[in-house]
This record gives structure tokens, C-alpha cells and sequence, in this order.
């Protein structure tokens, strides 16, 4: 199983997994499940899982309601003593959550990357009952990356990140609207078409900048900043 080290989750990741355990006790259930997981998530009552799911319009009694109502409260009979285990899928989100991390260029798994781990396994309880309260994978993972970047309302994607005839007024992206970026990779020029500017990050602590895409089917890719050539705002033909 992942490790569940300070150095590895944030403080309100590691508070969301232990809410996520109460939970499980709680519904006298003998193990902690995805549907545990989201629950402590939302229990947490803060954090960039909290906000989105908030902002989407979930609330905790909902999803406690949709989970008991699909799996049950476990037999009083049966409380457990100790530490109640992760089930093989649970620990597969935690897994999947450290990835996410890493994806995005970030050192520590936090409460965001735990959601979006549990939408990208799609097959567990906890993806079961957001489907089923019109929660869609996709719209989460969009509001989830946008809380996860840092940014304003704005990239600036100054010479010489650009060409440099376009000045730094037209360097400025909203990133409400989608563009067709153009970009230099090794030799030939590639197009992301109808892709949304997320933010910008830097990797490895070097000076080199990284802008994040979020591409028309939700999968993200970092770009060198110098890489990209022209942009355009995407229109429908």
C-alpha cells in the first residue's frame, strides 16, 4: 500500500483520511472504502476537494445519505477494534492520488489529487454515488485542477515567451476562454486545439517555466513556456 507519511500527504489530506476512518466506524463497516473516502473528504469541511464538491453543490448529508441508502450500515454487533484496513481499491485511489500529484508537478498529495484519484478509478462507490447525484468526472476534474493552480484570471505569456512581433498585451490569456496553442516540440510544431491555459509551474526548482494545458478531452499537459510559438482564441467552424 501507499505510504501515509507527513512527508508524502498534506496535513488536510492526512486529517481527510482520518476522518475518512471515523466515517467507517461510524457506519460499523469493517473496512475503509472509496465511499469513506469521499466522506472524509467532505467532513473535512475545507480544502480544494471541500471547495469544488461545495462549489458543485454537495453536501455531506447527501452523500451520506446516497451511500447508506446503496451499501448499508454494518452490524452494531460488529464494531472492530484497532485500525480498520484500506480496501484493495481504496488503497488503489491512493496510489492513483500520488500520481496525480506528480502529474501536476506537485511534491505532496493533497485533498484535490484524493478526489481526482477517485473519479479516474471510475469503478468504485464513491465514483457510483457522485455519478448518481450529477457529479460528472469531468466537470469535477476541470474545477478541481482550476483550485489546484495557482493563477489569477490571467497567464501572462510575455516575449520571449512568444514571438517576439506580438507584444506583451496580446501575451495576456484568459483563462475562462479556450485558445489553439501552438507550440514548438523538438522538431515540428504541435497544435492543442480548443485547450484551456490552467497555470503555470516550474519543475525540478529550475528557472525553466511550465504552462499547464488542460486539453479538450480534460487530460493535462505542461509545455515549456519559450515552446509555445502563437495562440489563437478557438473558434467553432
Amino acid at each position: 500500500m501507499t505510504s501515509e507519511q507527513p512527508g508524502t500527504y498534506t496535513p488536510r489530506a492526512q486529517q481527510a483520511l482520518t476522518l475518512a476512518r471515523l466515517e467507517a466506524r461510524r457506519l460499523n463497516h469493517e473496512f475503509i472504502g472509496t465511499e469513506h473516502l469521499l466522506l472524509g473528504l467532505i467532513k473535512l469541511d475545507q480544502g480544494t476537494a471541500f471547495i469544488v464538491l461545495k462549489k458543485m453543490g454537495l453536501e455531506l448529508e447527501t452523500v451520506r445519505m446516497e451511500i447508506e441508502r446503496q451499501v448499508g450500515q454494518g452490524s452494531t454487533d460488529q464494531r472492530l477494534s484497532g485500525t480498520v484496513p484500506y480496501t484493495p481499491r481504496a488503497k488503489r485511489v491512493l496510489q492513483l492520488a500520488e500520481n496525480e500529484a506528480r502529474a501536476l508537478g506537485q511534491q505532496h498529495v493533497g485533498t484535490g489529487h484524493i478526489l481526482l484519484a477517485l473519479l479516474s478509478e471510475g469503478d468504485g462507490m464513491a465514483a457510483r454515488v457522485l455519478l448518481k447525484l450529477d457529479i460528472t468526472a469531468e466537470e469535477a476534474r476541470q474545477q478541481v485542477q482550476r483550485e489546484l493552480t495557482p493563477r489569477g484570471k490571467s497567464i501572462d505569456l510575455s516575449p520571449p515567451a512568444l514571438a517576439k512581433e506580438r507584444t506583451a498585451e496580446d501575451a495576456i490569456v484568459d483563462l475562462n476562454k479556450r485558445y489553439d496553442i501552438h507550440c514548438h516540440e523538438g522538431n515540428q510544431e504541435v497544435v492543442y486545439r480548443n485547450a484551456l491555459f490552467i497555470g503555470t509551474k516550474k519543475l525540478f526548482n529550475g528557472s525553466d517555466e511550465f504552462i499547464a494545458i488542460q486539453q479538450v478531452d480534460g487530460e493535462v499537459v505542461l509545455v515549456s513556456k519559450i515552446s509555445i510559438t502563437k495562440f489563437s482564441e478557438h473558434k467553432e467552424t
